[in-house]
């Protein structure tokens, strides 16, 4: 297949244009915790200090470094030794989407990792994941950044390969349910769209 510079910039843009709720709030909680200054500061990466902006908000290095939308690591391949991982899923067999094709459940989970050897943050006396899962606490619980109210409604400590202390935290919301769909560039309500799997 012959692949070219425009072929790219047209997949780029399906981070804007496609409808795939993952990637819109993927890229808003991305956006989020680059711009905590308290979270790039806990995070405590020497080599990426540096880059960090005037106001102290993270650059796009931070991103797949310390900050994953996923939760896969190898943190000996990494000069990090904290982490923030971030997963969403949905759940479409909620009381509120039974009785309403209109609405699902999103939920927002983190993973927050801090090697034992540098577990604690050397401003606060406080573990490193204890402190990162307060900050986005504060940052994300009750917050409206994907249209409506997430709220916290998990907090839990593990251990992860005898090296890492975790804490996951998993936020919820109801939310729409895809009614939205891009043709041609823009967007349109799906029961208005010829062909559509469901009607309003």
């Amino acid at each position: 297949m012959n692949w070219t510079e425009q072929d790219t910039k047209e997949l780029l843009t399906l981070k804007d244009t496609v409808e795939s709720d993952d990637i819109r709030v993927k890229e808003r909680i991305k956006e989020v915790l680059l711009n905590n200054r308290f979270i790039i500061h806990v995070l405590d990466n020497k080599e990426l200090e540096e880059l960090v902006d005037e106001d102290g908000t993270g650059t796009d290095e931070y991103f797949n470094t310390c900050i994953f939308p996923h939760y896969i690591i190898n943190p000996t391949q990494h000069s990090a030794n904290t982490f923030i991982c971030y997963e969403v899923s949905y759940n479409n067999d909620s009381r509120a989407s039974r009785t309403s094709i209109a609405a699902k459940e999103l939920y927002v989970t983190f993973e927050i990792l801090s090697n034992y050897k540098v577990l604690i943050n050397q401003d606060t006396g406080i573990a490193k994941h204890d402190l990162l899962a307060a900050l986005i606490t504060d940052q994300f619980n009750f917050s409206n950044y994907f249209g409506k109210t997430l709220t916290l409604i998990s907090d839990v400590p593990s251990v992860v390969d005898n090296d890492f202390a975790c804490r996951t935290l998993t936020f919820k919301q109801t939310t729409d349910n895809n009614l939205v769909k891009v043709v041609n560039g823009a967007p349109q309500l799906a029961n208005k769209i010829k062909g559509a799997h469901f009607v309003g």
